[in-house]
């Protein structure tokens, strides 16, 4: 009777033991297909699981997401982060504004290089504008001015404008400018000098001018072509000359204006930025 009570008991101790061990794996293959589990060596009792209560195993179990599902909401969630990035043009930095005038010159030379004169002239406009300290800018849109009139519709407006801004950026001292309207007003064949009037007695003057100019050494600059010299002592009258050389004695700087952009508003630019960026969420939406 006891040996037949103690298979018994054997018996019960193995029948647990096997329900212990078919409980574990359950376990382990709930867990482990949820990626929760370390390795296969886990079942061994190295697996460290976030619940060990088996209903709770069992509630996982049944309300297991299929992987697809997981994964569609990933990539929902990556292309909505993409969504709202911002976009290659803001990446770049920004724009040139009117608050800028420095970058606007260098914009304005990069689209000269790249697309000619005509397609700067609207920003080289808005730099010349500054007035002081922009007399760079003022001969630049000048000497682009003068390049394009003879092939454009309004060639009598360019070149009357072109020579109003070599004028005041040569009356602001600005060396280049001076020997650009000592090359066109004297008469003589130069370059962008079809459709502008001919100065002589003001030319001399400016080659004067020019001549006594500082930066003019300081930059190395050349001097006005001999040709041209040449052909204004030959051509004006004493009268003329005297008259080109008392202008260029009494001369004296006169410079524009300088642009006082108005003032920032933290606010408006606040409220503006905002604004923008609901724009261009509004347009990528659509």
């Amino acid at each position: 009777m006891l040996e037949a009570y103690a298979k018994d008991t054997t018996s019960a101790e193995n029948l647990s033991r096997a329900a212990h061990q078919k409980k574990t794996a359950k376990k382990f293959y709930l867990f482990s297909t949820d990626r929760h589990c370390c390795s296969v060596q886990a079942q061994a009792g190295a697996c460290r699981h976030f619940e060990k209560d088996t209903a709770l195993s069992a509630t996982f179990s049944k309300t297991r997401f299929p992987t697809t599902i997981l994964v569609t909401t990933l990539a929902a969630a990556m292309l909505g982060a993409c969504a709202t990035g911002k976009s290659s043009s803001e990446a770049r930095g920004p724009a040139a504004s009117i608050n800028q005038p420095e970058r606007l010159l260098a914009h304005a030379r990069n689209i000269q290089a790249e697309k000619g004169c005509e397609k700067a002239i609207p920003t080289y406009r808005v730099t010349a504008s500054f007035g002081e300290g922009y007399e760079v800018a003022q001969y630049e849109l000048g000497a682009c001015l003068l390049e394009i009139a003879p092939t454009s519709e309004q060639a009598a407006l360019l070149t009357q404008e072109g020579l109003f801004w070599l004028r005041r950026a040569a009356w602001a001292g600005n060396a280049r400018a001076q020997w650009r309207l000592a090359m066109v007003l004297s008469g003589a064949p130069s370059p962008y000098t079809e459709n502008v009037d001919a100065a002589p007695s003001e030319a001399m003057g400016w080659a004067l001018i020019y001549k006594d100019n500082a930066t003019r050494e300081l930059y190395g600059l050349a001097p006005v072509y001999p040709k041209i010299i040449n052909h204004l002592q030959a051509t004006l009258p004493p009268s003329a000359k005297t008259e080109a050389t008392t202008f260029a004695n009494d001369f004296a700087e006169v410079k524009m204006a300088i642009f006082a952009p108005p003032a920032r508003n933290p606010r408006a630019e606040k409220a503006g930025k905002l604004q923008g960026q609901g724009e261009g969420q509004r347009r990528r939406r659509r």
